[in-house]
């Protein structure tokens, strides 16, 4: 006779936490093994639902399109957990110029319902896309609400641009970078940046910010890097430059003067990294979101490092000779 003997309900949650990414940053599609399996763990029993469920809301809360955007907001209300979320990867935003009103407001809704919570946020949306509509319901103000709420935030990935919209309610504003009021920032990474004198006052002045990712970003050659980011603190800074070799800034056109006085414990790396163009005929801009939206939802992104750029080299100074009278 044949004997049902039930596993210890230890050995079972055992297996779901066995489950977990190599990494503690990956967000998972939907259509990730791992994401199917955690689902199917919260139809077993309470106990494995109520694991299951806090890995989901760790590892796969990924919202792709406006139909996942609203199927999450409207759960909400009924699934108060759901607010807990800790980690989010958004891009709900179409060519559909007629739905961006309603998305910036479910994205503004989501956003209230998860700043206590959310540390984690990479976005795949180019918002300079929609200063052509920015008297349409109001889009950029309700963006701006919506992105000043999270003020809990300690990593930020941006895939398309430096997170910037044209808003008028700020005065003296051409635009406002929301990033720069995030004041618990440890790691932040943004695509085609302004790097003038004003955005290197703006790192400085985020005080927990440890790695800078810059995919593609302007500017690199024409301001003292070091120096526009040490008149302003002496904290440590990971600088990593990302772009395809033919666009990388080169090291003789970087402004290296005066690194030794400015930075002599070497607090600040600044390193680039190079990627791989397959296809001549590949987009470059498609190509770098590519790869940072990969290392950003594998969890590897803040692991890169590339090629350091060293401080100008010291020139010996020459004893003058004289001649023997």
């Amino acid at each position: 006779m044949d004997l049902y003997m039930p596993l210890p309900i230890e050995l079972v949650l055992h297996v779901v936490t066995g489950l977990l990414p190599k990494y503690p940053n990956v967000i998972l599609t939907p259509s990730h093994p791992i994401t199917q399996t955690l689902y199917s763990f919260t139809l077993v029993c309470h106990e494995t639902r109520k694991l299951a469920n806090r890995y989901l809301r760790q590892h796969c809360v990924y919202l792709s399109s406006r139909a996942r955007l609203q199927s999450f907001v409207l759960a909400v209300p009924t699934r108060p957990d759901l607010r807990n979320i800790t980690a989010l990867f958004l891009a709900p935003f179409t060519d559909e110029v007629e739905h961006q009103p309603d998305v910036a407001i479910m994205m503004s809704e989501l956003f209230g319902y998860t700043c206590s919570t959310l540390k984690r946020l990479v976005i795949d949306m180019d918002l300079g896309h929609f200063d052509a509509v920015a008297l349409r319901g109001d889009l950029q103000k309700v963006l701006q609400e919506g992105f000043e709420k999270l003020e809990n935030l300690e990593e930020f990935v941006s895939i398309r641009d430096d997170l910037h919209i044209i808003t008028p309610q700020y005065e003296g504003e051409a635009f406002a970078l929301f990033w720069k009021r995030w004041t618990k920032l440890r790691r932040l990474a943004l695509c085609e940046a302004e790097a003038d004198s004003e955005f290197w006052t703006y790192v400085a002045e985020l005080p927990h910010l440890g790695t800078l990712i810059l995919t593609r970003a302007n500017q690199l050659g024409t301001w003292n890097m070091k120096a526009e980011f040490f008149r302003h603190t002496d904290r440590p800074l990971k600088v990593l430059l990302v772009d395809v070799e033919e666009d990388q800034i080169r090291f003789g056109n970087m402004r290296r003067a005066h690194w030794d006085a400015v930075d002599p414990d070497r607090k600040m790396t600044i390193m680039t990294y190079t990627i791989p163009r397959i296809f001549e005929d590949d987009s470059i801009r498609e190509v770098c979101h590519g790869f940072i939206r990969t290392g950003a939802e594998n969890g590897t992104l803040w692991d890169w490092t590339g090629e350091l750029i060293q401080h100008l080299p010291k020139i010996p100074a020459v004893a003058s000779r004289t001649n023997p009278s």
